[in-house]
């Protein structure tokens, strides 16, 4: 039986992370900052909601259905051409791709270029591991492989491993590790922080392969990472959870839409008819990982939220090396 529901706690008190930080990572990525009745953002918001109207009807007739969540071959069919044609030049604050995702931060509507979550996510990926100090770290639906490359310029002494499903991703990770040296100018300028070692992302081991059958011993690393990966894996949600959680020997961290965000119509409608994650924080006890925190409190797609969620494998401590 799961546990109690987790309170949302401030992502400052919970990793020292505050808004301005947030802000200034995104800024570059922000298209346009508008009011709730400006007609940019009213057309993206109902181009959205007219999209999972149209899957919903679709679902009651009977052609579409994806209410048990996302097949395998339904999530290599949709990233196998996101990870094939977005290259790593769009990580670029500095030559920043307009955009239209709509977001919701600090009471505005802006539209922004999603590449700009990836920058800021950085930050709070960084923060968690500077609280539980991990030597070792995974991150189960790797994709291109980023979030590791930057994590390993930024932390030399800790072994990065990656698992991707779509070998499109992993063959993205394999081709840019083999194409470069150190870090081009724009990914340095992308990372929210000094990065001491540029050329620390050779060091990344990228495996292709399921969330349900991880290729590692139990407990084989001190920190388990996800980042709107499980959002994918509806279908497939208490095999892959249980599996992070036995390859986890002290924390999991996870960046995903849980359903504890997403109780809003629109968001609840989206999340049924593309098939995406539901479980709750709560339920992540079930696996033997305990929620030490959990935050919201930084910039959201307006139809599809996510919250940061810190557990500990068998009630670790906070710090699993300290």
């Amino acid at each position: 039986m799961s546990s109690p529901a987790i309170s949302l706690s401030p992502l400052v008190e919970a990793l020292g992370v505050t808004a301005d930080q947030i802000e200034a990572l995104l800024a570059p990525f922000v298209t346009a900052r508008v009011s709730r009745w400006n007609w940019r953002w009213q057309a993206e918001i109902w181009r959205r909601r007219h999209k999972a109207l149209r899957r919903m009807w679709r679902d009651v007739g009977g052609k579409e259905s994806l209410r048990h969540g996302r097949s395998s071959a339904i999530v290599q069919a949709e990233y196998a051409d996101v990870w094939a044609r977005a290259g790593f030049d769009r990580y670029d604050p500095d030559n920043a791709p307009s955009g239209d995702t709509p977001w919701l931060w600090r009471d505005q509507c802006l539209l922004a270029n999603t590449t700009g979550a990836t920058r800021w996510r950085q930050l709070l990926l960084i923060r968690a591991i500077e609280k539980v100090r991990p030597r070792t770290v995974v991150e189960i639906g790797c994709g291109n492989g980023i979030n590791l490359m930057m994590l390993a310029c930024r932390f030399p002494q800790i072994t990065f491993t990656g698992i991707e499903l779509t070998p499109q991703g992993h063959a993205a990770a394999l081709a840019f590790q083999n194409a470069h040296g150190e870090l081009p100018t724009n990914l340095r300028a992308f990372a929210p922080e000094p990065l001491p070692d540029p050329g620390g992302f050779r060091r990344v081991t990228f495996l292709q392969g399921s969330a349900t059958d991880l290729p590692f011993q139990d407990g084989a690393f001190d920190l388990a990472i996800t980042v709107l990966a499980l959002e994918q894996m509806e279908q497939i949600r208490a095999r892959a959870l249980a599996e992070i959680a036995r390859v986890v020997r002290s924390h999991a961290l996870m960046i995903e839409p849980f359903r504890d965000v997403n109780e809003g119509l629109w968001q609840r409608l989206n999340v049924r008819q593309r098939g995406y994650f539901r479980g709750r924080i709560a339920e992540l006890a079930d696996f033997g990982l305990q929620p030490l925190v959990a935050c919201a409190d930084f910039p959201q797609k307006y139809i599809l939220r996510a919250a940061l969620v810190l557990s500990a494998r068998g009630g670790q401590a906070s710090g699993a090396n300290g």
